[in-house]
């Protein structure tokens, strides 16, 4: 009889803590996206969130780890808006022209590239960001195969390559701006690096 009270009570410690978790990645999003991430503090957040500050050591390691969770899950939601570009492109040079300017112009574009940069000086934060990057990766290239099916259009080289020179070339460019590069990220023609052709 115990046993089952056993697996019962396990299932709701972790119906609780991801229920914690969610809290704290929601607050954590709204807080990043409208603050730089110096003057987000540990002890903010958990305010934000109705959690203890160790809650948060204890679901993403430290402040760092969750801004990268917190980017990355800000630039999936974002990227809902790419993917309503395909039902009025008329061409596909009009597709890429709108997905480039629209990657650059989302705000999580730039937190993303923050949070790259994280993973120079905080190794711990290395295994979130390569998990965030795939993710982004396999969904665009889901997204962008189906378009190109819808479209009967084609890529004369292999959609996964070139999802992973758009994404590569959006980052440098708003790598390139945050840096103090003379300009803005659209001055780049990002559109160039992606080939899209019709049947």
């Amino acid at each position: 009889m115990s046993q089952p009270q056993r697996v019962s009570s396990h299932s709701g410690r972790q119906v609780r803590g991801s229920v914690t978790r969610s809290r704290i990645r929601a607050s954590a999003v709204e807080l990043f996206a409208r603050f730089a991430p110096e003057d987000v503090t540990v002890s903010r957040i958990a305010t934000h969130a109705g959690v203890y500050p160790n809650q948060i050591t204890h679901h993403f390691g430290s402040k760092d780890g969750l801004y990268v969770d917190a980017a990355f899950s800000l630039l999936l939601r974002d990227s809902a808006r790419l993917r309503s570009l395909s039902r009025r492109a008329s061409s596909p040079q009009s597709f890429v022209t709108a997905l480039a300017r629209t990657a650059l112009a989302v705000p999580s574009t730039p937190m993303v590239v923050t949070a790259l940069g994280m993973g120079r000086a905080n190794t711990s934060v290395q295994p979130s960001l390569v998990a965030g990057m795939k993710v982004l990766f396999r969904q665009s290239t889901r997204y962008v195969e189906t378009v190109l099916e819808d479209k009967a259009w084609h890529m004369p080289k292999s959609v996964e390559k070139e999802v992973r020179t758009f994404w590569s070339t959006v980052f440098g460019a708003v790598l390139l701006s945050q840096a103090g590069f003379q300009g803005v990220p659209s001055d780049l023609d990002v559109a160039a690096m992606v080939s899209i052709n019709r049947n």
